[in-house]
C-alpha cells in the first residue's frame, strides 16, 4: 500500500476530527488542510475517500489521527504534505500489522523457539511504547508551560515512533522475515547526506547562548541530537547502498 492511497482517507478523518472534536468551521478546516470548503463537505459526508477512511478506522488509525490533530492544533499553522506522508507511513504500518495478524499464510513457523521468543519481546516492547506514548500525551495535555509541554510531547512522539518500529518488525517476522529493499539511488543519498552536513554549518551554539532560559536551550539540544541522528541514518543508508551495489 502506498501513502498516496492512504492520504485521502487520512484527510477525511482529520477533517472530521477538526470539525467535530476541535470545533473548527468548514472554512477553517479547509485552510488548515489546504483544500476547498466544498471538499471538506464531501469528506464529512463520506463522499470522498469514504472507503479508505472506514478501513483506517477499522485498523485503529483514529488514535494516530487524533494525536496528529491535537499536535497540529496546539502549534497552529497548516498541515504540510511531509507531515501527511509521515502520518500515512504510520497508518500503513498499522494496517499491514493488523492484516498480517489476521492470516496464516506466509507466517513463519512459530514453533521455532527463537522466532516465538522474538515476537514475544517485540509485542511486549510495542505495548510498553504505546502505553508510554499515551501517558506522556496525557501529562502534556495538563501542562501550561509551552516549552515543557513541547518537551513531553516530543517524548510521546518518540514513543509512538518506537511503537511503529515494533509493529514493522513484527509484521516482517510474521511474514517470513523477507523484505524488499527499495533504496534511493546513490546520487540522491549522497545529496541528502551533503545537505544534512551543510545544515550543521549553521551551528546552534550561538542560539543557545542568546536564549534567556536553560529550558529553552534543552529544546535546541533536541534539534542538535536529531541532526546527528539524521546524519548517522543517512551514512548507514549510503554504506548499505554501496555494499548492495557491488
Amino acid at each position: 500500500m502506498k501513502p498516496e492511497e492512504v492520504i485521502p482517507g487520512l484527510r477525511a478523518l482529520i477533517v472530521k476530527d477538526l470539525v467535530e472534536r476541535h470545533g473548527f468551521s468548514k472554512k477553517k478546516a479547509a485552510e488548515v488542510l489546504g483544500i476547498t470548503p466544498p471538499a471538506v463537505t464531501l469528506y464529512l459526508r463520506g463522499k470522498r475517500a469514504g472507503d479508505m477512511a472506514k478501513l483506517l478506522r477499522r485498523r485503529g488509525a483514529l488514535r494516530l489521527v487524533r494525536e496528529f490533530t491535537d499536535n497540529m492544533v496546539e502549534r497552529g499553522g497548516r498541515v504540510s504534505m511531509p507531515a501527511l506522508y509521515d502520518l500515512a507511513f504510520s497508518a500503513i504500518t498499522l494496517i499491514e500489522r493488523k492484516t498480517t495478524m489476521g492470516r496464516e499464510e506466509g507466517v513463519i513457523d512459530l514453533r521455532k523457539d527463537e522466532a516465538r521468543r522474538l515476537l514475544q519481546l517485540l509485542r511486549e516492547r510495542f505495548e510498553v511504547e504505546q502505553k508510554s506514548a499515551e501517558e506522556f500525551m496525557r501529562i502534556a495535555s495538563r501542562l501550561r508551560n509551552q516549552a515543557v509541554r513541547m518537551l513531553i510531547r516530543m517524548i510521546a512522539r518518540d514513543c509512538m515512533k518506537h511503537a511503529d518500529i515494533m509493529m514493522l518488525l513484527m509484521s516482517t517476522i510474521e511474514s517470513g522475515g523477507e523484505m524488499k529493499i527499495d533504496l534511493p539511488d546513490m546520487e540522491l543519498l549522497d545529496k541528502l547526506l551533503s545537505e544534512e552536513k551543510s545544515f550543521h554549518v549553521h551551528g546552534l551554539g550561538e542560539i543557545k547562548k542568546l536564549l534567556p532560559h536553560k529550558l529553552l536551550s534543552l529544546l535546541v539540544d533536541c534539534i542538535a541530537d536529531d541532526e546527528k541522528k539524521h546524519e548517522r541514518i543517512l551514512r548507514s543508508l549510503v554504506s548499505y547502498a554501496r555494499v548492495s551495489g557491488e
